[in-house]
């Protein structure tokens, strides 16, 4: 019988018990999500194995091995599966109890016959091999953390695996029902909460559409709270014990199964010259000063032509654009810290801010992020060349010049009336008297391509390196805790 803390599992009452149907639910909500995924858009990302793994060859355990409570890295469906079926078992019937052994056997059979595509599967940063200092740990979100898994799983040749659902995960579950959940639910309140017009003022700069956009904005706050802690408790919590090749096996894809679709050569290339950034052995993209990127590019064009005097106006104009950038300064300690960088009071506060009329969003962030720069001690005076600009530097400055620019169009349609759907539903019907305020705003879909393409691509160039930067881990090096020997065990 399956140990956790030291103690059975045999009262279904029990806080074992408890903790076991809370995993147990979360098993079956990322297994239906992950299904639909694969079967609504056709990408084949669940399919069941050809032909059905005998009994023989469904892992069992050996009641003489030693076993560990492990949190949510190495606990599987499997041993979740089994943890919440002993706890269950003294409530069932005397003849369910004496077809216990074949009942798990078949369950475990069928959760070894669905194989999950790894395109489908979002990591935990720890299992990419990621260190608490790494900067995925701090700049990610569901989209480019699905990203960044997907790019190594690639360039470690990995893309076209299945994983059995006996050996996912629940911090693969955990991860990837958020990224679903964001996609498909979060993305879309947000986009809506920025469309609803202000419908009628109640007091001040109070009105209907405040109220009805409060809920979703804490709603959608809340939510992100409530993930980053689940996530972060469970892969340090004791949620079922497992034994040494269980542990192995979690997360593991199966060898002698892939999937036909191939990798786009395009991704295949991207994916082979990056790699997961770690601030000792490989810096981050981020951190990297944009006359790098310049003659790297002009390197990679010089590389895929065929005429030499192609190559030398290339060269020459790589140059030309260098020379331009090493002789022209800016203030970049007036650009604001990026939002990723603001402390818990300053999120919180560009969170609310974005209920101010006129002065919220855009406007209050650029204040908050130059006063962050404040507090760190920088020198607003100071100038340097663009060619020393950082990539992260250059992205939040397009992240705020994009922000402010949409936030102006906002306010010059609020205050003209002149939101071009209402214009063009006037138009069309010309006695309908319609307003800005009646329809939902057109502006709400501006931002979009900031929050959710910029941002997103920012997290990526953040959480990854070049792979021709990486040097190997000194002997002296912090082991990563993205292997199972470098765990406890």
């Amino acid at each position: 019988m399956r140990k956790r803390g030291g103690s059975a599992l045999s009262d279904v009452s029990g806080h074992a018990g408890r903790r076991a149907l809370v995993v147990g639910i979360a098993v079956v909500v990322v297994t239906a999500v992950a299904m639909s995924f694969g079967t609504e858009r056709g990408v084949g990302a669940l399919a069941s194995a050809a032909p059905t793994v005998p009994s023989a060859a469904v892992p069992s355990r050996t009641t003489a091995e030693p076993e560990e409570c492990v949190g949510s890295r190495f606990a599987t469906f499997g041993a979740v599966y089994d943890a919440i079926f002993d706890s269950l078992l003294p409530t069932m019937p005397a003849d369910i109890q004496q077809r216990a052994p074949s009942i798990k056997a078949r369950a475990h059979r069928d959760m070894q016959g669905l194989r999950i595509s790894k395109l489908a599967v979002s990591n935990h940063p720890y299992d990419l091999g990621a260190d608490d200092e790494d900067p995925i740990m701090t700049y990610r979100d569901p989209i480019s953390q699905w990203i960044v898994t997907q790019l190594l799983n690639v360039r470690n040749g990995e893309a076209t695996e299945a994983i059995p659902a006996e050996n996912l995960t629940v911090a693969q579950a955990v991860e990837t029902v958020w990224l679903y959940l964001y996609v498909t639910v979060m993305v879309p309140l947000t986009l809506a909460r920025r469309t609803i017009p202000s419908i009628a003022t109640i007091a001040g700069p109070i009105s209907v559409g405040t109220l009805i956009t409060l809920p979703i904005l804490l709603g959608v706050f809340a939510a992100t709270q409530v993930y980053q802690a689940v996530s972060a408790r469970l892969v340090e919590a004791c949620i079922v014990s497992v034994t040494h090749s269980e542990k192995e096996n979690a997360g593991k894809s199966v060898k002698d199964l892939r999937f036909t679709r191939a990798v786009p050569g395009l991704l295949r290339d991207i994916a082979g010259q990056v790699d997961l950034a770690d601030p000792e052995n490989c810096p981050s993209i981020g951190t990297l000063p944009l006359s790098r990127i310049v003659e790297r590019t002009s390197n990679y064009l010089q590389s895929i032509t065929t005429d030499s005097a192609t190559d030398r106006r290339i060269a020459a104009m790589g140059d030309g654009v260098a020379q331009w950038m090493r002789n022209t300064r800016v203030h970049q300690n007036l650009i604001p810290a990026d939002p990723a960088d603001y402390n818990t009071a300053e999120y919180a506060i560009s969170q609310i801010g974005v209920l101010i009329p006129y002065v919220g969003g855009a406007p209050l962030d650029v204040v908050i992020g130059l006063s962050h720069n404040r507090n760190q001690g920088a020198d607003f005076a100071a100038t340097a060349p663009i060619a020393d600009l950082s990539v992260t530097k250059t992205l939040t400055a397009a992240y705020y010049a994009y922000a402010l620019a949409a936030h102006m169009v906002e306010l010059a349609w609020s205050e003209a009336g002149v939101d071009p759907a209402a214009a063009l539903l006037n138009d069309l019907l010309p006695d309908a008297g319609i307003t800005a305020d009646m329809i939902p705003k057109s502006t709400g879909l501006v931002g979009a391509p900031n929050l959710y393409g910029l941002v997103v691509y920012h997290n990526v160039l953040r959480s990854m390196c070049l792979a021709e930067d990486k040097r190997p881990a000194g002997a002296g090096a912090t082991t990563k805790r993205g292997s199972v020997s470098a765990a406890r065990w």
